[in-house]
């Protein structure tokens, strides 16, 4: 018998989730090298420009929301205990990620401007 997971905290784990998977979509090509980790970070996380990365943001945000929504369209899962919550908690992290991204870059797009 598996003991109950509290809710909140499986909300916090989902979306924690959420922020990780959206990450990785976007700068999956930027995280494969090393350089990363070994040299300076990139804000635009492997993309030429702001608007590139804006733009990928978008793409893998819309493919995300799709999937969330086929999740949430295909009902409850006999082996999943509160699975709308999973289904909510990584669309959230998803769109903190998605909001922080869009934020700095258009900041940084912004002062380039002056």
């Amino acid at each position: 018998m598996r003991l109950p997971v509290d809710p909140v905290f499986q909300f916090l784990l989902s979306t924690m989730a959420g922020v990780f998977v959206f990450l990785f979509f976007v700068g999956r090509e930027y995280l494969r090298g090393l350089g990363w980790l070994l040299g300076s970070w990139d804000p635009n996380m492997g993309c030429a420009t702001e608007d590139e990365l804006i733009s990928k943001a978008n793409r893998n945000a819309l493919l995300i929301a799709v999937l969330l929504l086929a999740w949430a369209f295909m009902g409850p899962s006999p082996y999943r205990r509160n699975w709308e919550i999973e289904v909510l908690g990584i669309g959230t992290g998803m769109l903190l990620a998605y909001v922080v991204i869009i934020r700095l870059a258009a900041s940084r797009v912004k002062k380039l401007r002056g």
